[in-house]
């Protein structure tokens, strides 16, 4: 027993020691490719291609194409539908995939833009996503749709294409066409457009792929309607106990308090740049002669200088809100004269804030 315990442990060590000096294995790079293989097919075609309201045929304007308005809302963004009609001249069935790619206007988003997810915060007319699948509808809603909900009610959304040949609604939508047969078919798909997404016009892509990779494409645009939009957490302004010929400043801050704010708070919440505008009644304060017995002047962040302003005059401010931005709104007063016929120590008033749209960012 004792010389069998004695040759177990021998083992041990063995494998041990063998483990201990086991040589590393090297490493080494080996490139990889392939040629695609072009044998015995024809490209797709993309026919005709459109975009639309979540109900594939409605958008917001009667001019040709498809036009979108933003919500003007923060958080609640723009669904919309990108539909194509595919065919292929080796069969339906030849078409493996349909894709649909958008393009961001020629213009940069500031770098308070937020994308939603999966999208790309490039701008410049970089791609906004990578391409999307759109599915195949039935034969019976494709016919529907086109040949009936959008040439009947929206007849200048699509764009045709012209190569190889010229297509049109007579071609696509005859008794004895492609929908008809099914050699074509509509394909549709969906995409959310941010409500901070900049205006302007977005190129779209339609590609149709077949199992060889060979494929077409049709191109387009879209137009994404200006809105200028701004909310505030605050709902007045309170310039407390003010003495006279005294500058009293109410400041304002970077934190969203909508419930109870005392320092005021301003966000871009439309799809331009934003300039604020401010008007402002006199509080009850009067004239002496000709001029005001009370100014005012307000401004938006903390940098730029304040505009001063006489009451029922409305004023631009500086420091234009980029996309999304949020910053703080500065609001003061300065009073040279108490009307001496006022009854009481209060002065109540009304102010009134706008907004005018800014060009967007210039790319670089």
């Amino acid at each position: 027993m004792k010389t069998l315990n004695k040759i177990m442990a021998l083992s041990t060590i063995l494998a041990m020691s063998l483990s201990l000096v086991s040589p590393v294995l090297a490493q080494t790079n080996v490139s990889t490719g392939l040629t695609r293989d072009k044998a015995g097919g024809a490209n797709p075609i993309v026919k005709a291609k459109w975009e639309a309201n979540v109900d594939r045929y409605t958008d917001a304007d009667i001019a040709a194409g498809a036009q979108f308005m933003p919500s003007g809302v923060k958080d609640q963004h723009k669904t919309i539908a990108m539909c194509a009609i595919v065919t292929d001249p080796d069969g339906l069935a030849d078409v493996g995939n349909v894709y649909a790619d958008i393009f961001y206007p020629n213009v940069a988003l500031g770098t308070s833009h937020v994308p939603l997810p999966g999208q790309s915060n490039l701008g410049c007319g970089k791609q906004m996503q990578e391409d999307e699948l759109v599915t195949r509808l039935s034969k019976a809603d494709g016919i529907n749709l086109f040949c009936n909900l959008v040439r009947n009610n929206n007849n200048n959304l699509p764009t045709f294409n012209t190569e190889p040949q010229v297509y049109d609604y007579n071609e696509i939508c005859a008794t004895d066409g492609e929908l008809m047969k099914e050699t074509a078919a509509v394909f549709c798909g969906e995409k959310q457009i941010s409500y901070e997404d900049p205006s302007g016009d977005y190129e779209v892509w339609a590609v149709a792929q077949d199992k060889n990779g060979l494929q077409g494409r049709l191109v387009n645009h879209f137009t994404y309607l200006p809105v200028t939009a701004f909310e505030t957490d605050f709902t007045s302004v309170s310039y407390g106990n003010v003495k006279l010929n005294t500058h009293k400043i109410i400041s304002g801050n970077l934190l969203w308090e909508p419930a109870a704010s005392t320092q005021p708070t301003v966000r871009n919440v439309g799809n331009t740049r934003l300039a604020m505008t401010v008007r402002q009644d006199d509080m009850g304060l009067g004239m002496t002669g000709l001029v005001y017995n009370v100014k005012f002047d307000a401004r938006v962040g903390s940098i730029a200088p304040y505009v001063v302003y006489d009451p029922n005059t409305t004023n631009t401010l500086g420091d234009v809100l980029d996309l999304s931005e949020l910053d703080e709104m500065d609001f003061s007063i300065d009073i040279s004269k108490f009307p001496p016929d006022h009854v009481g120590n209060s002065y109540t008033g009304s102010m009134t804030l706008g907004a005018v749209s800014v060009p967007h960012l210039v790319c670089q």
